[in-house]
């Protein structure tokens, strides 16, 4: 075989296989001789297509490569949308057919169970909620800003910037806004890089995130005409430093939602989610670690369970106990301000545990859980790979993985959300 220096560059003939996590297509390497056989990473192409590429990278178990071109292509192929599409980092699948799309995310998590967990679910794969919308749905984005007043996302794999003025895979309010104020927003720079623009019931709320190497950005920034008259036009506004608000106008917003703190981001699929969950925990209380501001833990306090709600984001912890205090749930929901890894150390979950982890995954709790004291879990996940990772861990502590139900949270884009049961064994 040829050296690997030999080979980059190289033209191959590949046969597409799979969709891979990173948003990739894995195939077989037919041509050139020197490489058939060996794993091919390509984005933008499609499983049963036959394309040719150029190799950009050889490694030892396989080569990332770039497509040149389509010998046969695949029915699922559309037209992109997005004028940016390809060129953008926001988005991953725009080229596939929706149906298509959610059908081959259930079948990357089935192999990624398989390959990486050598487990499968006794009760099969599932999708949940086939028929979400599969643009206007995202309803909050960061977009950055440069010192040349460039604004948009970053480029795919790299920090340049791709403007943009409009994203079809954001809500009306949002891309409303941009059509509003982009202009007012490129005159607050350079003294932001980020700026966040989330949608809450078609409210918008902004933040605008100041360079954290400039220590006199805050200063420089409040003065501004452009700032001033963001400032009348946006209520909810504020100027973060890291991801704190270290400015909000007047003060006048009381229990606003922590603008720039995770939640969840679709909101029909979120509805899906929550209808699911409910309807699967049929124990009286109930743990949800990784709570957030309450997304999972007040409707099930309003369905008649007792929550105990365990989340390490003070800012998160303070929105959702003003959120339970205004549904009148207090007495059916207690937040602890605490790591859920050191929360699970001293105390004992209840019969039903929910979790809902970042990428990270969940493995020093679940290294912790106990099928004995909570026989029955409910395991969300945005990331694949960690979650089959910890149902591994899981399986050996004497759990079993009952189902997988796949949520197309993302569409455009290789993430999804999977809402697994997992039970005594």
């Amino acid at each position: 075989m040829q050296s690997s220096s030999d080979d980059k560059s190289a033209s191959i003939t590949v046969d597409m296989t799979s969709l891979a996590s990173g948003g990739s297509c894995v195939g077989t390497i037919e041509t050139p001789e020197s490489l058939a056989g060996k794993k091919a990473f390509i984005p933008y192409a499609i499983p049963g297509e036959r394309v040719t590429a150029t190799v950009i990278q050889d490694k030892k178990s396989f080569v990332n490569a770039e497509l040149l071109s389509i010998e046969r292509a695949s029915p699922d192929r559309i037209a992109a949308s997005c004028p940016v599409f390809g060129r953008c980092g926001g988005c991953d699948l725009q080229h596939i057919e929706l149906k298509a799309q959610r059908n081959l995310k259930a079948a990357m998590v089935a192999d990624l169970l398989r390959i990486h967990g050598s487990i499968e679910a006794s009760d099969g794969i599932s999708l949940l909620a086939p028929d979400l919308p599969g643009f206007s749905y995202r309803r909050r984005m960061s977009f950055h800003i440069n010192k040349k007043r460039e604004f948009g996302l970053y480029r795919k794999n790299g920090r340049q910037i791709v403007e943009l003025s409009h994203c079809p895979i954001s809500t009306d309010t949002i891309n409303g806004f941009l059509a509003e104020n982009l202009e007012l927003v490129k005159e607050c720079a350079p003294e932001i890089e980020t700026v966040t623009v989330e949608d809450h019931a078609g409210e918008v709320y902004l933040a605008l995130e100041v360079h954290p190497r400039n220590s006199t950005a805050l200063t420089t920034l409040l003065p501004k005409p452009a700032f001033k008259e963001l400032e009348r036009r946006v209520p909810n506004l504020q100027v973060n430093y890291r991801h704190r608000a270290v400015y909000r106008p007047g003060e006048t917003v009381v229990n606003a939602p922590p603008v720039g703190h995770f939640s969840q981001n679709n909101e029909l699929a979120n509805a899906a989610m929550i209808e699911f969950l409910i309807s699967h925990v049929t124990t009286p209380g109930v743990t949800d670690l990784y709570a957030g501001a309450g997304n999972i833990s007040i409707p099930l306090a309003a369905a008649g369970h007792t929550v105990t709600a365990v989340e390490v984001d003070p800012a998160l912890v303070a929105f959702g106990t003003s959120r339970v205090a205004q549904a009148g749930l207090s007495e059916r929901v207690t937040f602890h301000t605490k790591s859920c890894e050191k929360w699970i150390e001293k105390n004992t979950a209840d019969l039903t545990v929910v979790l809902d982890p970042p990428r990270g995954g969940a493995l020093e709790v679940c290294q912790r859980l106990s099928p004995e004291i909570s026989p029955y879990l409910l395991y969300v996940s945005c990331y694949p790979p960690t979650f089959a990772r910890d149902v591994q861990v899981l399986h050996e502590r004497g759990f079993r993985l009952k189902s997988v139900a796949v949520l197309d949270m993302f569409p455009q884009t290789y993430h999804s959300e999977l809402i697994a049961l997992i039970e005594r064994a």
